[in-house]
Formats: structure tokens, C-alpha cells, sequence
């Protein structure tokens, strides 16, 4: 007994002395401000806070992502707006709203008791936004009731009539349950109105009592769905006085083997898929190919990948046509995902440009290569189960900029007989202006733009010192070499042109992908310059940076290496009111950024960037 006493004394002992080490410490630094996308920890003022307190991230439309499951879906959104304001959704008939008025699943006191006083007894909101026919709808919400045990819920079209005639009644019991009427939007329409309650084409009278309400929302469930919201867990986004797009946090890389958290996605671009009909390879023109719709799962899950076979003896070949018409020497990027199903060579050029880029790619090799024209973009990307993406990029030097999709022989030859039966599987065809390619956008019927994100973090949340200052981020960006002084920038933090800081890639002139931390203070800019080749362009391309400011000197450290400083600096610009724009020229992924009001010194950014 008196040796297990004195083992347990020793183990209590030593625990209290062993001293906590944060996660995001760096040189005996704990950063007073952190964004870990990956792990969903966010930290201002050195304390844990949520991602909505920490930054601010707005994105004005729909947008795609990878969940973990690798199935392209929606990001996180709710369409309805007051979500949390039952009270302040329109009612007709007689009836009434309590907020805050019963126990919710969660255990909180926060939700509504809706009365429904009378049989025409309705309670809806509007939802504005685009809404095309075909679309697919969950309006969903929690609830519960001792008295009614079937609800009406029903949908009107904001300016188009024919969806007036949807409607459900859904099962209330006397325990909490999710609620949920999936429908299809059946007219295009500028809005909707969500009701809850007795529509007129809903034949089934309401039943009179109380209901309890709790987290109503509504969403696009096709394409594979929607990715549930990091930040409470499930599929409710909440809302106040308009829709919430949230920031897609969560999206997942395939690494070859698994899909890959890699934090949070962000496009600082706004981009239009011209192709009216995303999924489905529609053609223009064609040699000896047949179409077989609807053959094979697609990254989405959904079972609509076309495949597209060769026959006969020749060239074999489709051209898919778009609703985009530049002729102005601008860039554009088509991209598409492929599957084999026994072929794995194809090319992709412009066939009415004539002598122009011509890409090729393999999947059997994973091998994208370019000859003829000037080459600007091209990649192919492992997506998982099979599927490939292939991007190609083009000047728009002809009449119908868009491109032509070849298959090829073995030997790479473009004539061949083919054997009738091979073929290559294609879904998700996007041709965008721009040089890379960006998330999936689908289209149904007319062409689609993504809204740009931003991401911006209030000069509330923000350490500042004037003496020292220590940043790091590190990601994943696509980028291609359009010789710009700022082909990516990571973070800039500005008071004005002659106040700021920032992080950033250059490829002017010869740069491929140089690495820059500028700062600029009373008109005096200085800065610190990696080599010229640190970076090369592509999808997805993987760094990890960090950065010392100080009223006397200023450097930055690339992958673990620290650059010379730079010791001629003799101020730090006053940014201490000053909000912080991160990634806001920038296409890819962000896994962490941190800052710190100490100097890091250079084996701190050296460990910081590691």
C-alpha cells in the first residue's frame, strides 16, 4: 500500500509541473491572433473565439466544395432569411410567434412557439436570389408539438406562378425532430416564398394548436448535397436580414490515396461557367463519337456522367458549345472531368483558331503536355475513384473561342478505327475567362457566376505593436505566370499608399513565382525578395510563409529559410485601426494564419514557416 501511495504522489506531482505548450507557440511566442481553418480553433487576443467573431468573410451567391466524403457539393448556406426572428416573418390569418420561448434540442431557451389560430393561418418569409427551374430545394427546420401532429408547408413563386402549386404536410410528434420537404423548383423565378402554415392549393385543413420551431433553413440539396457548417456541426447556417453564404471551410485535397482536409477554400475571383449546361456534353459538332447519358457516378454522386465513344475509322472528336463570344486576346480556361473507360489519351485545342494551342493529356500517365500557340495554363488534377480534372487555357484570338475535345490512338496519333465499345467518361465542363480554373460551377440551362470571396479581420481583433510585428500563412494556391508585380497576395494590411503591409508572389518578367514582404511607412517602402523561382505555376501548389517587421529591420522566411534582412527600415506603419485583408488577390486553399506583436526573430519564422 505504501508503494502505491508514493507512485500515485509522484505521477500527481509530476503532471502539475509539466508545463502546456500552445499548438501555435513559436519561439516561446503564443500568437495573439490565429485561423486554423483545418482544425477550426480561431483565437483573438490569444483567447478561443468562433470563426465569425474572428474574421469576416462575405460571398454574394452559391458556391462548390469538396467534403470529406471527396463529393463535390454546396458550401453551407441558408436561403431564408430571420431565421432566428419567427416574429418577424409575415402572417396572415390568426396566429402568433413567441422567439425564445422553449427549450430547443440544444437546451437553450431559443425556440419559437408558433400559434396557429385559425385554419387560413400561415406564417412565411421571402427568400430573394435566382432560383432555376430544376433546382433542388430542402426546407428544413426542427419541431415539435403536444397538440399538432401534421403541418402544411408549402412554397410560392416570387414572380413565377407555377411554383405555387408545391406543398407538403410533414409528421409533428411530441419530441424534438428535424424536418425536412425536399422539392424542385419548377419555374425559374427571381424568389421564393417559404410558408408554414395553410396555403390555398394545399388541400389538407391545418390543425389548430401550438408548434415549436427551432433553426428553420433552407438549401440546395443536388449536386451531392450540401457540406454541413463547421461551425455548429450540421446543416443550419443562421441568418438576420439577408441569405448566408458561409466560407467553405472543411474542403478536402485527394492526395492519391484519401481525401485531405486542407482548410478553407477561397477565391478572391468572381467567375461565369459560359457553358449553359455544365453536365451534360452537348455538341455543336462531332466525328464518329456516340453519347450514352447518364452512364457513370460523377464526382458529385450523382449518376450523370456521360460517355462519349469512338466509332468507325477517322478523327473522332466533339466540340461543346457556349454562350461565351471574346475575340479581344483575352485568356480562357476550359476544364472538364474525365473518367477512363478504356481510352486515356485525348487533346483539347481551338479548332477554328487554327495553328493554335494544342494540349494534351493521359490518363493513364497523368501527363498534361502542350504544343504549338503560346502555352498559358494547362493541368490535370486526381480527384479520386478514377476521375481526373484537365485544364487547358487559350488566348481568345477566334470568332468562336471555344474548344474542341480529340481522343487519340496509343501512339498518340489522331486518325485510328476505333473498336465501338472504348471510351473515356466526361462531366462537369466549365469555360471560364481567366487563366486557371476555379471550383465547379454548374450550370443548368444558362450560364452561372460565383461571387468573389473575401475574407477580412477587423483591426479589433488584430495585434499591433510598433516596433516588431510576426505573420505566417500557409496553403495551397493556383496560380499561373501572367508577369504581375502581384500574382498572389497572401495578406495586405493597409492604412494608405504610403502606410502598409503585405505578403506577396510576383511573376513580372521572368519571375515564375518570387516571393515578396513589403512594408511601407511615411512614404518609405522597403522590402525583402526570395529567388525568382521559389514557386512555378499550377493547381493547388503547396508553401508556407512567414514574415518579421520591426521599426528597424523586415524579412521573410519560405519553407523553413530564412532570407537576408533587411536592416535599412527606420518605422513600422500605424495600422493599429487599420482592418486586414487576408488572401485578397488568391485562388486556393488556406490552412493557417497567425500573427504575433513580437518579433519572431529569423529561427522564429524559420520554425514558423516549417
Amino acid at each position: 500500500m505504501p508503494t502505491i501511495s508514493l507512485s500515485v504522489s509522484l505521477r500527481s506531482h509530476l503532471r502539475s509541473s509539466v508545463a502546456i505548450v500552445d499548438p501555435y507557440e513559436v519561439n516561446s511566442f503564443t500568437p495573439d491572433f490565429v485561423l486554423d481553418f483545418k482544425n477550426s480553433v480561431y483565437k483573438t487576443g490569444g483567447t478561443d473565439t468562433t470563426l465569425s467573431s474572428a474574421v469576416t468573410h462575405a460571398r454574394a451567391g452559391n458556391a462548390t466544395m469538396v467534403d470529406s466524403d471527396g463529393l463535390l457539393k454546396w458550401s453551407p448556406h441558408n436561403l431564408l432569411t430571420r431565421s432566428e426572428e419567427l416574429n418577424l416573418w409575415t402572417q396572415v390569418g390568426t396566429g402568433s410567434v413567441v422567439v425564445d420561448n422553449a427549450v430547443a434540442p440544444d437546451g437553450t431557451t431559443t425556440a419559437a412557439t408558433l400559434t396557429m389560430g385559425s385554419t387560413t393561418a400561415l406564417r412565411y418569409i421571402r427568400s430573394s436570389g435566382t432560383y432555376t427551374a430544376g433546382d433542388i430545394i430542402t426546407y428544413s427546420f426542427w419541431a415539435r408539438s403536444d397538440t399538432v401532429t401534421a403541418l402544411p408547408l408549402g412554397i410560392n413563386g416570387g414572380t413565377n406562378g407555377d411554383n405555387n402549386s408545391i406543398f407538403s404536410d410533414v409528421t409533428v410528434t411530441s419530441t424534438w425532430q428535424l424536418v425536412e420537404f425536399e422539392f424542385t423548383v419548377l419555374g425559374s423565378d427571381t424568389s421564393l416564398y417559404y410558408i408554414i402554415g395553410k396555403q390555398g392549393d394545399n388541400p389538407v385543413i391545418n390543425q389548430l394548436g401550438d408548434i415549436e420551431i427551432w433553426h428553420p433553413h433552407a438549401y440546395r440539396s443536388d449536386l451531392g448535397g450540401m457540406v454541413n457548417n463547421s461551425a455548429t456541426g450540421n446543416s443550419y447556417v443562421p441568418t438576420t436580414s439577408s441569405p448566408v453564404y458561409a466560407p467553405r471551410v472543411g474542403h478536402h485535397v485527394y492526395n492519391g490515396s484519401a481525401w485531405v482536409n486542407e482548410g478553407v477554400l477561397h477565391e478572391s475571383e468572381a467567375r461565369t461557367n459560359f457553358y449553359l449546361n455544365s453536365s451534360l456534353t452537348k455538341t455543336n459538332s462531332s466525328f464518329n463519337i456516340t453519347k450514352t447519358s447518364d452512364s457513370a457516378v460523377s464526382p458529385d454522386g450523382t449518376t450523370t456522367a456521360d460517355l462519349i465513344t469512338p466509332i468507325n475509322a477517322g478523327r473522332h472528336l466533339f466540340q461543346y458549345s457556349s454562350s461565351y463570344s471574346a475575340n479581344d486576346g483575352s485568356k480562357e480556361i476550359y476544364s472538364f472531368y474525365v473518367k477512363s473507360n478504356g481510352y486515356n489519351l485525348l487533346e483539347v485545342s481551338q479548332r477554328n483558331q487554327g495553328g493554335g494551342t494544342v494540349t494534351k493529356f493521359d490518363l493513364s500517365a497523368v501527363t498534361a503536355t502542350t504544343t504549338g500557340g503560346t502555352e498559358i495554363f494547362k493541368s490535370i488534377e486526381d480527384v479520386g475513384n478514377g476521375w481526373y480534372r484537365c485544364s487547358a487555357s487559350f488566348i481568345t484570338n477566334s470568332v468562336n473561342p471555344y474548344p474542341a475535345v480529340e481522343f487519340l490512338d496509343t501512339d498518340g496519333s489522331q486518325g485510328f478505327t476505333a473498336d465501338g465499345t472504348s471510351g473515356i467518361y466526361f462531366w462537369g465542363h466549365q469555360l471560364e475567362a481567366g487563366s486557371t480554373p476555379s471550383s465547379y460551377i454548374p450550370t443548368s440551362s444558362s450560364t452561372v457566376t460565383r461571387a468573389a470571396d473575401t475574407l477580412t479581420v477587423p483591426a479589433a481583433n488584430l495585434p499591433y505593436s510598433s516596433t516588431n510585428m510576426s505573420v505566417q500563412i500557409n496553403g495551397k494556391m493556383t496560380y499561373s505566370d501572367n508577369s504581375q508585380i502581384a500574382e498572389v497576395q497572401f495578406w495586405r494590411w493597409v492604412l494608405n499608399t504610403q502606410n502598409y503591409m503585405e505578403a506577396r508572389l510576383r511573376t513580372a518578367s521572368t519571375r515564375t513565382g518570387e516571393f515578396q514582404v513589403v512594408q511601407e511607412s511615411l512614404d518609405v517602402q522597403d522590402f525583402v525578395t526570395g529567388p525568382t523561382n521559389t514557386y512555378s505555376e499550377g493547381t493547388l501548389v503547396p508553401y508556407n510563409i512567414a514574415t518579421r517587421h520591426g521599426s528597424t529591420f523586415l524579412n521573410g522566411a519560405i519553407q523553413g529559410t530564412a532570407l537576408t534582412a533587411n536592416t535599412t527600415p527606420v518605422s513600422l506603419p500605424d495600422l493599429s485601426a487599420t482592418n486586414l485583408s487576408l488572401a485578397p488577390t488568391y485562388m486556393g486553399t488556406i490552412g493557417q494564419f497567425r500573427m504575433w506583436d513580437e518579433d519572431l526573430t529569423d529561427a522564429g519564422i524559420e520554425e514558423a514557416s516549417t
